[in-house]
């Protein structure tokens, strides 16, 4: 890497419509503390550390959304932090200008290298290196950060894993791509990857509930990944297991929108596949559970209107109810269950069985041309059964959703 001083810096722009799509795609997740989730979750989880309340998260959402749509600037939205905390009366950790700071600036930073990032890659083929970029002007730069100003590797070296900005709180660090010719222009050229040292150290000593972490040395708990770049890659267990703990409501307006990302839906399809497909090599049951799906919006809707609130919108498959649908002659057979994820997501009508002690909701499915329909009860939030469609089975039940045909 030369001295040169480069000519220009990349500044802040907002908004682009990659970086619009990537926070518009989170889901409003309650947190005791930062340490809640992992690093690689925040690509799928909008949180304020303390904020666990569900209004009061929507409502930092909902200003955030502002921020980044709009182009909000910090003073703004700190008139906008002050009106939540006083309807709320929130007990928040830090003093006003530091934690304000710290919310707005990591989420519009975070969202911004995520689409950066994006349209990075998308340009590789012709800009194939990156060149990190230290801000000027920061009032506590970080000595390490400072350090790889203007460094040049490849876009595919494995230091832009752990590096790729933003690396810590309070980092407005940035990336550029280049082309050979525009290296030339500014007189760079192509480094070598730095050596990573890394930190071990536990966090949260004084929450009760302390974390031993490992880092590269520089680098902030949450922030030793590439935005964005963990969404095809999570597991069922962020997508749906943690929104059960969010309103029934709001959970199955969320992860209905996030089960319509065709990567997302694969992902649950295949973890579903391989649940089914290891309990009916091993005819065993291990106490194994799999969060498959969450219920309708209008469902939720009409649940709630009749004194039927649920306690969570996910839909949960046990692997013990497995192992029963498969001995189960009558049932469905093993590809029905082996995507009844996909099936949960798109019923062709949803019913309440009031008939029993516990309220069962009936999906009535189509399982395609010349298959039939099927029926899913589902009980306390729990696939129950899985049986062929039977017109006389459902009569007495309500339709919540939608519309059973002949």
């Amino acid at each position: 890497m030369t001295m040169t001083t480069p000519k220009y810096k990349e500044t802040f722009r907002l908004p682009f419509a990659e970086q619009i799509e990537f926070f518009k795609n989170k889901l409003n997740l309650p947190t005791d503390s930062y340490l809640d989730l992992e690093g690689k979750e925040h690509d799928y989880a909008f949180v304020v550390a303390g904020a666990n309340r569900n209004d009061i998260l929507a409502d930092f959402r909902q200003a955030i959304d502002k921020a980044i749509i709009d182009g909000t600037t910090l003073d703004e939205f700190r008139k906008d932090f002050d009106d939540i905390v006083a309807k709320f009366g929130w007990d928040y950790n830090g003093g006003r200008r530091w934690r304000s700071r710290i919310i707005y600036d990591t989420n519009l930073y975070s969202s911004y290298n995520a689409g950066r990032y994006e349209q990075h890659q998308s340009m590789k083929d012709y800009r194939p290196y990156l060149q990190y970029v230290h801000r000027d002007g920061q009032k506590n730069p970080r000595p390490l950060h400072q350090s790889w100003d203007d460094l040049v590797l490849p876009a595919d070296d494995p230091f832009w894993t752990s590096h790729y900005p933003i690396n810590a709180y309070g980092c407005h660090c940035s990336v550029i791509a280049h082309s050979e010719r525009s290296l030339k222009r500014e007189g760079l050229s192509v480094g070598t990857s730095p050596k990573i040292e890394y930190v071990t150290k536990v966090l949260g000593k004084r929450s009760g509930n302390p974390k031993l972490v490992t880092l590269p040395e520089g680098i902030d708990y949450g922030f030793d990944r590439i935005p964005g770049t963990n969404r095809v890659d999570m597991p069922s267990k962020l997508l749906l297991d943690k929104a059960i703990a969010v309103p029934p409501d709001l959970a199955a307006n969320m992860v209905g929108n996030v089960l319509q990302v065709a990567e997302v839906r694969a992902l649950l399809n295949a973890e579903v596949k391989a649940m089914v497909d290891t309990v009916a090599d091993e005819q065993l049951a291990r106490g194994v559970s799999k969060s498959i799906g969450a219920l309708p919006n209008d469902v939720v809707s009409a649940l709630i209107e009749q004194d039927l609130t649920p306690t969570s919108a996910i839909i949960t498959l046990r692997d013990t109810d497995v192992l029963k649908l498969i001995k189960d002659s009558r049932a469905l057979p093993k590809s029905f269950l082996q995507n009844i994820a996909d099936y949960l997501i798109s019923p062709e009508a949803v019913l309440l069985d009031t008939t029993q002690d516990n309220p069962a909701l009936l999906y009535v499915v189509d399982m395609g041309k010349g298959k039939g329909k099927a029926v899913i009860s589902v009980i306390d939030n729990v696939i129950s059964s899985a049986k062929p469609y039977n017109a006389a089975a459902i009569k007495a039940a309500q339709v919540l959703y939608g519309e059973v045909t002949s």
